[in-house]
């Protein structure tokens, strides 16, 4: 069983959220390039070397919304219903991303941050390991959850990572589209027609 986390680690991210969140809204404003960590921490209230504390270069702040977004990931997963089709839950959780599109301010924002990101290589790059990263995790999880129903629920951990893939692949055709297209007001029944329609055979 995971550890709860300690009232240390809650206080550190808190820390880590808020200095996110404001360097996030100077990186829309102004540019990630024009923005500089002085600029961050004198917006945060501390000093660059406070900074450091928490970040180690301004492209880990904006990789951190990434990184914030797969622990949303996971937790969604872990409050659906254990003998749920895997490609359901899935589904399900992308509900996170369906929400952020039907609110103008968060949608606005994300572009943004997405812009941004595929602006530059690097970012691109760290980008694609956190979505990875996201991918493996669901993976476990759906892995563990399969154990703990029973041996007769032990899953082809190969088949789930390529359906975990399969469904990303689903969720970013979408959202590209979004990006693409501007429209973003069917993005909920854009994804339930994809997903209804590339829905795997032998995986209930």
């Amino acid at each position: 069983m995971k550890s709860s986390p300690t009232l240390r680690d809650v206080s550190r991210q808190a820390v880590r959220s808020q200095i996110a969140r404001t360097a996030e809204q100077l990186f829309v404003t102004k540019g990630f390039e024009a923005t500089t960590v002085d600029e961050i921490a004198a917006a945060v209230g501390m000093s660059q070397r406070s900074f450091f504390r928490y970040f180690a270069s301004k492209d880990e702040v904006v990789l951190d919304n990434y990184e914030r977004m797969s622990d949303e990931y996971v937790e969604h997963l872990r409050s659906r219903p254990p003998a749920e089709p895997e490609w359901d839950t899935l589904h399900s959780v992308f509900s996170l991303v369906v929400d952020q599109f039907a609110d103008d301010d968060r949608r606005s924002h994300g572009l943004a941050i997405q812009n941004i990101v595929e602006s530059s290589p690097a970012l691109l790059a760290g980008y694609l390991e956190k979505m990875d990263r996201a991918q493996e995790r669901l993976t476990d999880e759906l892995v563990s959850r399969a154990r703990e129903r029973g041996p007769q629920h032990e899953c082809d951990q190969l088949l789930l990572r390529a359906t975990v893939g399969a469904a990303f692949a689903c969720l970013q055709a979408c959202v590209s589209h979004v990006v693409r297209t501007g429209d973003a007001g069917n993005l909920s029944s854009r994804l339930d027609r994809v997903m209804t329609s590339l829905r795997p055979h032998g995986r209930a």
